[in-house]
C-alpha cells in the first residue's frame, strides 16, 4: 500500500535542507522566552537585537528581527487597558447642544468688493 501523502510530506521535509529564513524563525523561536522578558522590562526592540546580535545569538537584520516581534510576540500579546483599579473612572463629558447654522443677510449699505489695480497711494500710507 502507498504512504499516505502527510508520510511523503514529512519524508520530503526531512532530506530539504531548511531555508534561511526558516532557520531564522527557529532561532528567533528558540530565543523567543528571553526576548519577551527584555520587552517586559522595558527594554527597546532596537537594543535587544543589538545586544542579540553582538552576541552572535542571531544573524539576521534587524528589520527581519522586528517583524519577527510583532507578528510572534506583539500580536499574541493581549491588550492591558490603561487604567489601573486604583483610578476612578471619569465619566466622559456631554457634548454641547449642536447649533443650527444662520444664514445672514448683507445689508443694503454694505458694497462687494472691487479690485483696483492702480492703488490710491494716500490709501496704502
Amino acid at each position: 500500500m502507498a504512504k499516505s501523502l502527510s508520510d511523503r510530506i514529512t519524508a520530503r521535509a526531512a532530506r530539504l535542507e531548511p531555508s534561511q529564513t526558516g532557520k531564522n524563525r527557529a532561532t528567533f523561536l528558540a530565543l523567543r522566552d528571553d526576548i519577551t522578558g527584555a520587552l517586559a522590562d522595558g527594554w527597546p526592540v532596537k537594543t535587544i537585537w543589538e545586544t542579540l546580535h553582538e552576541e552572535g545569538k542571531i544573524t539576521f537584520s534587524y528589520q527581519a528581527f522586528r517583524g519577527y516581534v510583532n507578528r510572534l510576540i506583539r500580536s499574541s500579546e493581549p491588550v492591558e487597558s490603561v487604567k489601573t483599579p486604583e483610578q476612578p473612572v471619569e465619566p466622559k463629558p456631554e457634548p454641547p447642544p449642536k447649533k443650527e447654522p444662520t444664514i445672514s443677510k448683507p445689508d443694503a449699505g454694505i458694497s462687494g468688493f472691487s479690485f483696483n489695480p492702480r492703488p490710491n497711494k494716500a490709501d496704502l500710507i
